[in-house]
């Protein structure tokens, strides 16, 4: 049996936070006195730069205001995840180092997982996945994942953790244990871990390892932040949404384990504000589950006996060098890159030849479906929010099914993209060519489309943008802000000014 060794890193205790969200402004000042912490994912509050090059930079004045807020900040990576078999995008790394930057967090974190499916065939570029997927857990995964978390490390210059994931899919055959994986990653890498008590919970329902057992396995000195949310059922599956508050079962759990972990440095509520809107969940009754979850923070202080857990196996050696990831052996390599295709493939729908299945127990996968269907939720959501207009002229000419129907079409032969602007970029040329080719046929949706993405690009450059209109648009632009079709148009030749969107304004 080995000892687990030590944590080097000790964070300093933050307090009870929440994940950022501009559209949250309200409930951060709201509840300021409850938050000691606040989580941004900056990717999030990034901007695809002018021009060709695909680079990204930061909103400054979403940074601003996060600034501007008197709590701790800690930042947690959605796109730099630490169990992919490719190499962290370049045109991240810059934002990503301006962004810790910014914020001087005492640590960072990033999701064990993949986002980019490799492309089959020499010199061709990855796609992105849609989503963060799970890995496959074995020893060539393991490997990965702790160079990657090296190569974050150095490159982001703070302490790392990395989050333990929802996993909606069965247990492969041959796969380690969810907690033994987990422990043997953070140890060899010498990293934190964000324990995420709501994933656990999910996987637990959805038909994986024990709670209890998983932390069992887990040293828990190595646990420097924890993560509380609510979810959704959907179809026999307990989704990790960030729907909702705290189901009792997850704050009685953290009740019970909040007192053993040593080095927690933070608690934190995680919800997405759509779900507040959509739910009507009063600001009262967040402020009651802080509330509840500052009670625990404190609590804590009554320290259980602390047993820091050993693992059965020895910690393994590594097949790569931490700081030269591309150094790897190439069979352990190739089995994790038919994982990310296989897997990636699959939940976006593509078709796998029966000679190319490598992981037949993905076949008959209850949760493939699953996954397939909150990426298309999570594509057809990008779209509606970021081209509303398009949407309700499209929804009101043709129906919401037909409308459904096209987006459905597009998926089918462009892979998802990581940032919004570039999902509704393909979506509006996707539709233009239909235009083109007589196809499609919903009046001034060419004009309107152009709108849309004219007014993204000012958010983007802060550059004034000028669209033509082959009608008066204001009653146009108008009706359909409302959901509604105008009673009437003018036709001629139209210019709309879209204004310049100062960046440097707080």
């Amino acid at each position: 049996m080995a000892h687990l060794k030590p944590a080097a890193f000790s964070p300093t205790p933050l307090g009870v936070g929440m994940v950022y969200f501009p559209a949250l402004d309200f409930l951060f000042e709201h509840c300021s006195n409850l938050l000691d912490v606040i989580e941004i994912e900056p990717q999030t509050l990034w901007f695809r730069s002018p021009g060709t090059t695909n680079a990204h930079r930061l909103d400054d004045r979403a940074f601003e205001r996060v600034i501007r807020l008197p709590q701790h900040k800690l930042i947690h990576g959605v796109g730099l995840p630490l169990a992919a078999s490719e190499k962290f995008e370049s045109r991240q790394i810059p934002p990503w180092r301006q962004s810790i930057s910014r914020l001087n967090p005492p640590w960072i974190s990033e999701h064990l997982a993949f986002m980019r499916i490799p492309n089959k065939g020499q010199g061709k570029t990855s796609h992105h996945s849609g989503f963060l997927l799970p890995p496959l857990q074995c020893q060539e995964t393991m490997d990965i994942a702790i160079a990657r978390i090296a190569e974050l490390r150095k490159l982001s210059a703070v302490p790392v953790a990395f989050e333990i994931p929802p996993n909606y899919l069965r247990p492969q055959p041959g796969e380690i244990q969810d907690g033994d994986f987990f422990a043997q990653i953070a140890t060899a890498a010498d990293c934190g871990i964000v324990l995420d008590i709501h994933n656990l919970w999910c996987n637990e329902r959805n038909g994986r390892q024990k709670m209890q057992d998983v932390l069992e396995r887990l040293p828990l000195d190595r646990i420097w932040e924890i993560h509380l949310a609510g979810g959704d059922n959907h179809h026999g599956y307990w989704l990790d949404a960030h729907s909702d508050l705290v189901p009792q079962p997850v704050m009685e759990f953290c009740e019970e384990w909040l007192p053993r972990l040593p080095n927690a440095g933070a608690l934190i509520f995680e919800i997405m504000p759509v779900y507040i809107h959509a739910k009507k969940i009063p600001v009262d009754r967040i402020a009651t589950q802080l509330e509840k979850m500052k009670f625990l923070w404190h609590a804590r202080q009554k320290i259980l006996p602390i047993t820091i857990s050993r693992s059965q196996n020895p910690v393994h050696s590594m097949t790569w060098i931490p700081e030269h990831s591309h150094n790897v052996n190439a069979a352990a390599y190739q089995k994790v890159v038919r994982w990310e295709q296989s897997l990636g493939e699959m939940v976006n729908g593509r078709s796998v030849s029966i000679q190319n299945i490598h992981f037949p127990a993905l076949v008959d996968d209850p949760a493939v479906p699953v996954y397939r269907t909150l990426i298309e939720s999570f594509r057809s959501g990008t779209l509606v929010e970021g081209l509303p207009l398009s949407y309700r002229l499209l929804a009101l000419t043709l129906g919401e099914n037909v409308t459904y129907s096209l987006m459905k079409e597009f998926w089918s032969g462009c892979w998802p993209e990581p940032f919004a602007y570039d999902e509704m970029l393909g979506f509006s040329t996707f539709l233009h060519q239909k235009i083109n080719d007589k196809k499609l046929s919903v009046n001034f949706l060419d004009n309107v489309l152009n709108y849309e993405i004219a007014v993204a690009q000012a958010q983007m450059s802060g550059q004034e943008q000028f669209v033509p209109f082959d009608c008066e648009p204001i009653a146009l632009l108008e009706a359909l802000s409302r959901w509604e079709l105008p009673a009437s148009h003018t036709p001629g030749k139209f210019e709309v000014q879209v204004p310049a969107w100062n960046m440097q304004e707080p």
